[in-house]
């Protein structure tokens, strides 16, 4: 009987190492990709450099339960996390210590849509499965997420997700949300810029990516530091009593009264305010309310640039001073730059000046950036430059396009990067493996990621780049 006993707990100790040794454990490596069109832009590219030329920018060990990220982007740092028992860790290699953390810390992302607030958390943001999208990538079939602010359809605050159903699920730090996603993203992508799996592989499931070494040892809590500051002058201060903010200057003289909610760094020479009643006002450099705390909502955006506020889920223009530019009739209203304004009209979007006069109708789905009266439009993945009358300038739709200065755009097509002007015509070959917009006349460029040289709005060479 002893001996059968002894064999049935034999056979339950063999079941339980082959169970713990058969975990599906995936690996995967991530770069920098741009959203739309999946390949490396000028701006990625230069990061890329940062992070090691061909080089992952992190890689992801996953199970069912367990989590390991490792980031490599100047310099290394790891995460591990026991889904099952809510635990996490980062890991310090070179003090050789571990510090106790949140599986998943969440981010407060600057908003300019919310009601009633400027700020939200990215565990809030909605998720909207897209099923019905598939997309290939590092050879797993995936299917398509969005993650944007309750009742939002600005593609400014919208983040697409491309997840791979059959994988695990793959969420951390400051990525909380993909929590809500039925797999692990492949694919992250925001206002353009993403991330993008390069390679998936199942690897031999191996414990110890998942431990705390035994020659490490306890490291120090990391608190965060509250940054108080509102500009290069001042800051906020709290009343212990009521938790009120109020604004004082570098000498701690208050120059408002603790009565707001909250306080949101100056841009330019004004802060926006919200008050106890959860209405938004503006004050100027000096703590005076310019603008009362008496709309739902207002944000500013661009130095210089007027109020965006918002009227019974309206939005209009004020100046600094609160007087009415534009009533509040439209959709939504954003303002990128002090040359113009977005606006929003159901789907679609047009331009305004700073006034409120349309410069082009609400008729497109995204409008890139607006120049010397052009704008860059994306239809159907492809960008095109139109004119005040919608009229495309190129005969050649680009898979990239920017405005590079000197009249010029920079140009992305087959692989290649090139520069046009607004006819459309050649000004540099779609040769440069990587190029920037053109600053004091020159512009930096290279053909090979290894060598890089300045050259001049004709496309000629005017010296080499030295660090």
């Amino acid at each position: 009987m002893k001996q059968f006993i002894l064999c049935l707990q034999l056979a339950f100790f063999l079941l339980i190492g082959q169970g713990h040794a058969q975990q599906k454990l995936y690996k995967i490596s991530y770069q920098f990709a741009d959203p739309e069109t999946g390949t490396d832009t000028a701006s990625s590219e230069f990061i890329k450099i940062l992070a090691g030329n061909n080089e992952a920018l992190m890689q992801a060990f996953i199970t069912k339960d367990q989590m390991r990220i490792e980031s490599l982007l100047f310099g290394k740092s790891i995460q591990i996390s026991n889904i099952h028992e809510g635990s996490s860790f980062l890991l310090d290699e070179i003090n050789k210590t571990y510090t106790a953390t949140e599986l998943a810390t969440g981010k407060l992302i600057e908003t300019a849509v919310n009601e009633g607030d400027n700020y939200a958390y990215s565990g809030d943001f909605e998720i909207s499965l897209v099923p019905d999208q598939k997309k290939i990538i590092a050879g797993i079939t995936c299917e398509k997420a969005t993650f944007n602010l309750t009742g939002s359809q600005d593609p400014q605050t919208e983040i697409t997700v491309w997840y791979a159903p059959k994988l695990p699920k793959l969420y951390w730090g400051t990525y909380d949300y993909l929590e809500k996603v039925p797999g692990a993203a492949l694919y992250i992508g925001s206002a353009g810029l993403g991330i993008q799996a390069t390679k998936v592989e199942e690897i031999t499931f191996d414990k110890s990516l998942f431990e705390i070494p035994a020659d490490y040892e306890e490291g120090e809590p990391i608190e965060e530091a509250v940054d108080s500051t509102l500009n290069d002058h001042l800051s906020w201060y709290q009343d212990s009593n009521t938790a009120y903010f109020g604004v004082q200057d570098s000498l701690g003289n208050k120059l408002t009264p603790a009565k707001y909610t909250a306080i949101y760094s100056y841009v330019g020479d004004y802060a926006i305010v919200n008050d106890a009643a959860q209405m938004f006002g503006l004050i100027d450099i000096h703590g005076k309310e310019v603008i009362p705390c008496q709309y739902e909502s207002l944000s500013l955006e661009t130095e210089g640039g007027p109020v965006v506020y918002m009227r019974d889920l309206k939005y209009g223009l004020l100046d600094t001073n609160g007087k009415i530019l534009l009533q509040a009739k439209y959709d939504f209203i954003s303002v990128p730059s002090p040359e113009y304004a977005l606006f929003t009209e159901g789907e679609h979007t047009g331009i305004m000046d700073q006034k409120g006069a349309v410069l082009l109708p609400a008729k497109y789905e995204t409008i890139s950036d607006y120049r010397d009266n052009l704008a860059l439009i994306l239809v159907n993945q492809s960008y095109q430059l139109i004119n005040k009358t919608g009229h495309n300038q190129l005969k050649t739709d680009y898979e990239f396009l920017s405005f590079a200065g000197e009249r010029l755009l920079l140009a992305f097509n087959d692989n290649k990067y090139g520069y046009i002007d607004y006819t459309g015509k050649v000004v540099v070959p779609f040769k440069l493996q990587n190029a920037q917009a053109f600053e004091n006349g020159l512009a930096l460029v290279t053909e090979d990621l290894e060598n890089f040289y300045y050259i001049d709005a004709k496309g000629k060479f005017i010296k080499k780049y030295e660090e």
